[in-house]
């Protein structure tokens, strides 16, 4: 009889500690880069090499290719059939690894499994209904394990089940938190980089496998970031300085917010006001604008977008910022970063301190983290404040010379 040699990525010693757990079912609270992949394909392959069929649950279909090729290197030599439009990979022994979304909480109801992974398990919606609904009574016939593996995003059902893990009396689980150094392939150098240039909730979670709760404050430090007394916009302009502006502009209820900072983070400029025209608006911004000739970030978004353009004609350095949820995240997590780092001194002014204590992140009922002020409040400062973080210190224009307004 010829023999096959099936090659899997040695565990690392964290990963072999938990494949040598007798626990049923496991749960894997991981750091961004633990080798989750790598653990979860060792917990399906034995039992399908021994002729059992096994399952790997993703939130989407667009997590599920880059597993299914894994599958396919690791156990091309021992593979009888595959089907991708089924998502099923059949082994010459009689075993076989399903591959299912859970996009569709029934995914996998009907079928039988000797083990299944869910991976990515705090991003998908409908955890709790696919698991009892569906999932755990696959596992009845073999009595069969599963692992849960994710990096946590708040105080879901994936976090509940962690929590038995962490229960004496639930002896058919475990769990662990698994921070991202606990896998010594990567250099804790970049960890610690990470740190330093991500906000400090966001590495908790991403890096640390820390369960956060699903709202809370965005920004830290910002009382130490003001200094008391400065409220006024009379301020000394200084020569090689350069300035940044940004602009969120007023929606119906909203304000038009207009704030300057340096390019050694202070802030020296705010105006807020609402209800005057577009006009006046205009007029008030090239004022500010004659005063630190600054690069300008305006939210170019909706309404946003033909002012940017009037600007643009009226001579100033503009540009435009268009506010989606991925480009919202990036530059909130920028202010986030600057703000516990120490890097903005900003002007006494109850308005936007208030903004800035009560903006939230939130997890979405798609498990989607969004940040926003809380309902019936706004954060037009926030957003001023970030547009011009984000410019401070790069393209501004320098002042040759000194002025007092």
């Amino acid at each position: 009889m010829a023999t096959v040699t099936i090659r899997l990525s040695r565990p690392h010693p964290k990963q072999a500690e938990i494949l040598a757990s007798p626990a049923r079912f496991r749960v894997l609270a991981c750091g961004r880069r633990f080798g989750k992949t790598v653990y979860g394909l060792h917990r399906l392959v034995r039992p399908a090499l021994d002729g059992r069929p096994v399952a790997w649950f993703a939130p989407s279909y667009k997590y599920l290719g880059e597993v299914w090729r894994d599958f396919g290197r690791a156990l091309k030599p021992v593979i009888a059939r595959t089907n991708r439009t089924e998502g099923r990979i059949e082994l010459i022994t009689g075993g076989s690894i399903e591959f299912w979304s859970l996009e569709d909480e029934d995914a996998g109801r009907s079928r039988k499994y000797a083990h299944v992974v869910v991976d990515e398990a705090a991003k998908c919606r409908n955890l709790e209904a696919a698991w009892n609904g569906a999932i755990r009574p696959t596992l009845t016939d073999y009595r069969g394990g599963a692992d849960f593996l994710s990096t946590p995003k708040g105080r879901d059902f994936f976090w509940r089940a962690w929590t038995w893990g962490q229960d004496p009396l639930e002896t058919e689980w475990a769990s662990w938190q698994l921070p991202t150094v606990c896998n010594p392939f990567i250099d804790p150098a970049e960890v610690e980089a990470a740190r330093r240039q991500m906000p400090e909730r966001l590495f908790r979670q991403e890096f640390l496998a820390e369960f956060l709760d699903d709202a809370g404050g965005v920004f830290r430090r910002v009382a130490e970031s003001i200094d008391r007394g400065r409220s006024g916009n009379r301020c000394l302009m200084e020569p090689r300085r350069t300035y940044s502006m940004g602009i969120d502009l007023a929606r119906i209820e909203d304000f038009t917010v207009v704030t300057v900072i340096d390019n050694t983070g202070r802030q020296l400029y705010f105006d807020r006001f609402n209800q005057i025209s577009w006009e006046r608006q205009l007029a008030s911004i090239r004022q500010a604008a004659s005063w630190y000739r600054p690069v300008i970030y305006c939210d170019s978004t909706g309404v946003g977008d033909p002012i940017f353009e009037r600007l643009v004609n009226a001579g100033l350095d503009a540009y435009p910022y268009q506010l989606t949820n991925a480009s919202k995240q990036q530059l909130i997590d920028h202010l986030a970063m600057e703000l516990e780092h120490g890097k903005l001194r900003l002007m006494d002014v109850p308005e936007q301190e208030a903004e800035l204590l009560a903006f939230q992140y939130e997890l979405t009922k798609t498990r989607k983290v969004r940040m926003a002020a809380p309902e019936g409040m706004h954060d037009d400062c926030v957003i001023a404040l970030a547009l011009a973080a984000w410019g401070a210190g790069g393209a501004g224009v320098r002042v040759d010379s000194i002025g007092v307004f």
